[in-house]
């Protein structure tokens, strides 16, 4: 609502699309706040960029919000439900035994074509990713202990071999 200097003065409504923009913002202009209460009964919290400016209420305590939730959700389930039941996952025989850095690019690539393809939920996805990322640091940690342990051997045998040299 544009808020007015002239007191007693009914605000303007903000047209839809203006509202909690940064053009309303730069102008000053005073964003309602939703004027329904919490269970608490403490003001609602919701952003001022969700109120409608005209009923003053945010999305979830606008009227008929309830029922509107709950469709909404029933939508979000059926959608979930379906992808869910869509993605068939990877076997074992879908990805190469995980022993070098290659495989491990091998695994990427596959999860990345499972995921773009419906194969393969992003949470599933993800976890399979971590468990990509953790083994390439195991390895890692394993390859350098063993540069280490071969150096040390190499430098064993070369203080070996000086003090041979010695008189």
């Amino acid at each position: 609502m544009v808020s007015s200097p002239f007191e007693g003065e009914m605000p303007v409504p903000l047209p839809e699309h203006e509202v909690g923009t940064a053009w309303a913002q730069r102008e000053g202009i005073l964003m309602a706040r939703c004027r329904a209460k919490n269970a608490e009964g403490k003001p609602c919290r919701a952003p001022e960029g969700m109120v409608d400016s005209i009923t003053r209420y945010c999305p979830a305590h606008r009227p008929g919000a309830i029922e509107r939730l709950r469709e909404a959700g029933k939508k979000g389930a059926k959608v979930s439900t379906r992808l869910r039941h869509k993605a068939t996952g990877l076997s074992s025989d879908d990805l190469p035994p995980l022993r070098s850095p290659q495989d491990a690019e091998a695994w990427l690539e596959r999860i990345g074509r499972a995921v773009a393809t419906g194969e393969l939920v992003n949470r599933d996805a993800d976890a399979a990713t971590r468990a990509v990322r953790e083994w390439l640091r195991a390895h890692e940690a394993g390859t350098v202990t063993e540069q280490v342990d071969e150096l040390r051997r190499k430098v064993a045998a070369l203080g070996s071999e000086k003090l041979k040299a010695l008189p």
